[in-house]
């Protein structure tokens, strides 16, 4: 296994470490719209990919929950990078970037659209579709290989937004729940699972959270009651990792819709 587990369980063989998680609100009835949005985006990311300036891009889309509230996330884009460097730079941006040389990029893998028909769609103050973007960067710092295959569009993970509460919260994901998750990965009864902490976050992003969890379930698989074969034991650790973070959103479910990646 290389560096790290792949960040965000992308079965890629490569060692993404960084990226950036935009969660985005659409507007009310722009679902197609937003989808559509990211179908040309996806061909300038592609370009960004092959000229070595991201690892990856992915679209997922939260499936929503009854108790979701008005500005609840629809997506989350990911940009993934090899190095704190090229998140970076990618984040400083380019000078010479345009929508009109963008839209240049985007039309030769939009066949049947205009320049101006793609700059309106991808110009934020003339199409209206995004709502709110809340944005982090995350770093990987634990997890498990990755198995079952590469993931497909309509295949869904599980993310956990965690707020740690002890200074030894990653500890405690690495030396209880880790070993736990790896022999169940093992066992045919799990995919995969990742630790990520956030280490930067934009201004309307939610401040409590610290970490996210990524996990790929195994759909029927029903896992061992125990941490160890002692019920004693089990129950102390349970106890420590309780007491080291906070679970106070639940998981998100999320289903791939697109994605880009390096060869």
């Amino acid at each position: 296994m290389k560096k790290l587990i792949f960040l965000f369980l992308l079965p890629l063989s490569i060692t993404a470490q960084y990226a950036v998680a935009d969660f985005i609100v659409i507007n009310e009835g722009m679902g197609k719209d937003y989808e559509k949005l990211e179908l040309a985006w996806s061909i300038f990311r592609q370009n960004q990919i092959d000229k070595g300036q991201k690892m990856n891009w992915a679209v997922w889309k939260r499936t929503p929950k009854t108790n979701d509230n008005e500005n609840a996330a629809d997506y989350v884009v990911f940009n993934q990078f090899e190095t704190k460097e090229e998140m970076d730079k990618y984040l400083k941006g380019n000078p010479n970037f345009s929508f009109s040389s963008a839209a240049s990029i985007i039309r030769r893998g939009m066949k049947g659209m205009s320049k101006s028909s793609i700059i309106n769609l991808i110009t934020p103050s003339k199409n209206k579709i995004k709502k709110e973007v809340r944005t982090y960067h995350i770093q990987a710092i634990d997890g498990t290989p990755f198995t079952g295959g590469d993931l497909k569009i309509g295949e869904k993970i599980l993310m956990d937004p965690m707020v740690q509460i002890s200074e030894e919260y990653e500890q405690m994901e690495s030396n209880i729940w880790k070993p736990y998750v790896l022999e169940q990965v093992k066992n045919g009864l799990h995919r995969g699972w990742a630790l990520t902490k956030i280490i930067n976050r934009g201004e309307t992003s939610n401040k409590e959270v610290t970490h996210f969890t990524f996990n790929i379930p195994v759909e029927g698989a029903e896992w061992p009651p125990y941490f160890v074969e002692n019920d004693f034991i089990t129950k102390k650790l349970s106890e420590l990792m309780s007491n080291s973070r906070k679970r106070p959103y639940g998981s998100a479910e999320l289903t791939l819709m697109m994605q880009k990646q390096s060869n």
